[in-house]
């Protein structure tokens, strides 16, 4: 994902330290008995207790930078059957294209972001790699609310 992004990987955060945390589990309840989680998540309990009531399979959690980017992600998926029967690299690569970019909560409920190449692995759909490459391109904002800014998502994506 960070080469087909552009901004580069590092082990670790100079200032933050890990700046990506997944958490796997099986009940969204188990989340409260994580050692200061509440202090990493505001309003742990209600998040909870409002995932659970809903049935979710997936939460993340961002912060940000003073523009707008993406400083780091909590990401949290409770493994039901549906999810415990992904291979691992599916699930890994669905979590990694998801927290690359502040997506819609639906942007993914009708279409997965990956395809299966003939051998079983999983790649990103080329729309979809051509949006991550698009929306880290270093002339854009790192954020933006702007309408118009899909426009121009859409113009670098297009250019491939």
């Amino acid at each position: 994902m960070a080469q087909l992004a552009g901004p580069g990987l590092a082990e670790t955060d100079p200032e933050l330290g890990a700046n990506l945390m997944l958490f796997f589990f099986r009940d969204w309840e188990e989340l409260l008995s994580v050692p200061d989680l509440d202090r990493l998540v505001p309003d742990l309990a209600a998040l909870v207790a409002r995932l659970s009531a809903s049935g979710a399979t997936q939460y993340r959690a961002f912060r940000f930078d003073a523009d707008g980017a993406i400083r780091a992600c909590f990401a949290f998926v409770r493994m039901d059957a549906a999810m415990a029967a992904q291979p691992a690299e599916v699930l890994a690569l669905g979590q990694a294209v998801q927290v690359a970019l502040l997506w819609s909560d639906t942007a993914f409920a009708a279409e997965s972001p990956l395809a299966l190449l003939p051998d079983g692995r999983p790649v990103l759909r080329p729309e979809i790699a051509l949006v991550l490459r698009a929306a880290y391109d270093p002339v854009l904002p790192a954020s933006a609310a702007d309408p118009s800014h899909a426009l121009r998502l859409f113009a670098r994506a297009a250019r491939g």
